[in-house]
């Protein structure tokens, strides 16, 4: 693959995540579209709209899912997701704990 190509793709994928950012916003006010965005708040007997917020960011699974215990995962999606959840945490620290000491210190010529 050659630089304008790999610049092309990189472009309409860019492209089109923006747009589907400006999206999900926009059709998640709808009400008639809470029971996809937020079936899981409606079948608690929740609102859709924690706080007053009109919207949702795109990005609040993010914290939600950092903000959780394992038991609260285990409660809300089973244990196969909290196994995963412990063996992705595990990796990350492996690879943050192994490769920033050697990217650290520089390489003798």
């Amino acid at each position: 693959m050659d630089f304008c190509s790999f610049l092309t793709s990189s472009w309409a994928s860019f492209t089109i995540f923006v747009i589907l950012m400006l999206l999900f916003p926009w059709l998640s006010r709808k009400r008639g579209n809470y029971v996809i965005y937020y079936p899981k708040r409606i079948w608690r007997g929740l609102d859709p709209f924690e706080n007053g917020a009109r919207t949702r960011s795109p990005f609040d699974w993010i914290r939600e899912a950092l903000s959780s215990s394992e038991a609260d995962v285990i409660a809300l999606s089973g244990v196969d997701t909290a196994v995963y959840l412990v063996f992705f945490t595990t990796g990350q620290r492996k690879i943050f704990t192994y490769s920033v000491p050697a990217y650290s210190h520089p390489v003798p010529a």
